[in-house]
């Protein structure tokens, strides 16, 4: 193992991003801590069978063969066909799904390797802590936010978070304020423009004022 490997491994742990890689029998070759995590959903869209030596596998039949299909291909690197995406439903109703992009990993050293990068589609906490820490919003602030870029409408997050509509439509004028914002559309990509897949530590981050955190802003 050379000296940059421990620092390489632990560089994807922070990734909010699932990423393995695999050979072209989908044997999981290496998984960072949020695709250990991916994997471990009981109801989630991907596993990895014991039974197959530790494989990548999607839990529908479906999914199971478009997955298989597009890692043989971008461990062969077949013209046209090295890699792509795809769509994967979570079993439970509960459950998200999943995106997936699946890409050779072109190396002399480890030919016929692929890496799967995977994605929960839905907003994780760590977006209310990037909106505090961004925006300077308080943690009542940053959930409103959080639920308004989900595309939540006003009452539902009320609802959600036990206040009133009255008390959300506060939160939200601030909100618009402190982002420079005007409507819902516009924060929603705000915040995906924004939005980091890194895994925040301090989930009990200190809001940051705006003047401070958005570097290079007048």
């Amino acid at each position: 193992m050379t000296a940059w490997q421990p620092a390489a491994a632990a560089a994807l742990d922070a990734l909010a991003l699932a990423v393995l890689v695999v050979d072209r029998q989908g044997h999981i070759l290496h998984a960072n801590r949020e695709a250990a995590e991916l994997l471990e959903r009981p109801e989630g869209a991907l596993s990895s069978q014991p039974s197959g030596g530790g494989c990548l596998c999607a839990r529908s039949a479906e999914g199971r063969s478009r997955l298989h299909a597009l890692i043989q291909a971008a461990c062969d690197g077949r013209s046209g066909e090295a890699g792509g995406f795809l769509h994967l439903e979570g079993r439970g109703a509960e459950e998200p799904g999943v995106s997936v992009c699946v890409s050779p990993l072109d190396t002399a050293e480890a030919p016929g390797r692929a890496v799967v990068v995977a994605r929960l589609l839905r907003a994780q906490g760590r977006i209310e802590v990037q909106l505090r820490t961004l925006f300077g919003l308080t943690r009542a602030e940053a959930q409103v936010g959080a639920a308004l870029a989900r595309g939540s409408a006003l009452a539902e997050i009320a609802g959600e978070l036990g206040i009133s509509v009255t008390t959300a439509r506060t939160h939200v004028a601030r909100i618009f304020l402190k982002t420079g914002t005007r409507q819902q559309s516009q924060l929603v990509a705000l915040v995906a423009a924004f939005q980091l897949p890194v895994a925040c530590a301090a989930a009990e981050a200190a809001p940051v004022p705006a003047r401070v955190a958005r570097c290079g802003s007048a």
